[in-house]
Parts: structure tokens; C-alpha cells; sequence
């Protein structure tokens, strides 16, 4: 399996979306403020080969906006990714 990579820090900070794959794991992720909060990189994760919308998303999550927040999330799109492909 490929490793996943995204954009760095100021791609994020600069309030841009993210569509990325691997293998057959899709994902969609993006700048969030919710309510009360902080800004988050909110995640979306299906299975390919068809578009978010037309899919079942199978998992979300979000992470803080920071370099340690980019690890988290690369590490956590790897785990689901690597579920698809037992």
C-alpha cells in the first residue's frame, strides 16, 4: 500500500479542501470551525471508485490544524485505508 500524503500547514491554514485516495480508500478533508471551537481538519473516508456523494461514508473524523494534527491524520487515513485492503 502507498503511504498517503497531504498538503502541508499552510495549504490548511489558508482554508483549502483536500480530495485524496488510496487504493480504493477515498477521502475528503477540510477546514472546519466549529462552533465554540477551534479550527479542525474535518475528515470524510469511503470506499472508491465512486464520488463522495454518491457513496456511503464509512468513517469521519477530525484533528486540530497543526503539524501535530497532520501526523494524526495521516496516520489515521493509513488505518482505515489499510482496513480496505484485509
Amino acid at each position: 500500500m502507498s503511504k498517503i500524503e497531504i498538503p502541508t500547514l499552510l495549504f490548511w491554514e489558508n482554508g483549502n479542501s483536500w480530495y485524496g485516495s488510496c487504493g480504493s480508500a477515498r477521502f475528503f478533508i477540510r477546514p472546519e470551525s466549529p462552533e465554540g471551537q477551534e479550527k479542525q481538519l474535518s475528515i470524510q473516508f469511503w470506499q472508491g471508485p465512486m464520488s463522495m456523494e454518491l457513496s456511503e461514508i464509512l468513517a469521519t473524523a477530525a484533528f486540530p490544524i497543526c503539524e501535530e494534527g497532520l501526523v494524526q491524520a495521516v496516520a489515521w487515513l493509513e488505518k482505515m485505508a489499510q482496513t480496505l485492503s484485509v
